[in-house]
């Protein structure tokens, strides 16, 4: 069975499209870990801006995340104020395991805490019923749980992510929630996705 890591941060529409997509595609066929990264580390690391960050690309960011949502028959509401900081869900993420690797079943119920609810993300009591329906291994402001997404972080960096979702395969990154089939091809063999993307590839362009 095919082993992925999927890094991921909960301000990212296209991380909820990803990690809805990939457990209806791989359901059964791979044994997927969800790592928590910070997206902003990502960011300051490659000098970037958030796509939230620049208004019109903003605009577009929500309007394709909707389209392609409907598409993909995955409801999405948008939060009442975005970009946020994703601190706080982070963290609960990667508490509720002593590994730090959290169950497909609690991102799934922070992905639509944010993404299927329309709800200011940020707001103390809604943060603390989320919290009250999750069984913690730690506690989420624990400082072992902050080294952990730092952590994170840091080898999603050393393993080339640039963006959220991404997905690590065989020592291969593929970004965004669009690269699910390219990662399904890869992994049955495609003689072509797999010619191409080896360490010897030929060159696809230059300038």
């Amino acid at each position: 069975m095919a082993k992925i890591t999927m890094y991921l941060d909960f301000i990212s529409p296209y991380a909820h499209l990803a990690f809805k997509q990939i457990g209806r595609d791989f359901h059964n066929r791979a044994e997927i870990t969800y790592r928590p990264i910070l997206f902003a580390g990502l960011l300051n690391h490659y000098g970037q801006l958030g796509p939230a960050e620049i208004p019109f690309r903003r605009e577009w960011t929500f309007l394709q995340a909707l389209w392609q949502g409907k598409e993909a028959g995955i409801p999405i509401q948008l939060p009442k104020s975005h970009p946020f900081n994703p601190l706080a869900l982070l963290r609960l993420a990667i508490a509720e395991t002593a590994s730090g690797n959290p169950t497909r079943e609690t991102c799934d119920q922070i992905f639509d805490f944010v993404w299927n609810s329309g709800i200011d993300v940020t707001d103390e009591n809604e943060l603390k019923a989320l919290r009250n329906s999750i069984t913690l291994a730690r506690d989420p402001i624990d400082h072992t749980v902050k080294e952990q997404l730092k952590t994170n972080t840091e080898e999603a960096i050393d393993n080339h992510v640039y963006g959220v979702p991404s997905f690590h395969y065989n020592d291969k990154i593929f970004w965004g929630n669009d690269s699910l089939k390219m990662l399904k091809d890869y992994i049955n063999g495609d003689p072509w996705i797999c010619l191409l993307y080896t360490s010897d590839a030929p060159t696809i362009c230059s300038v």
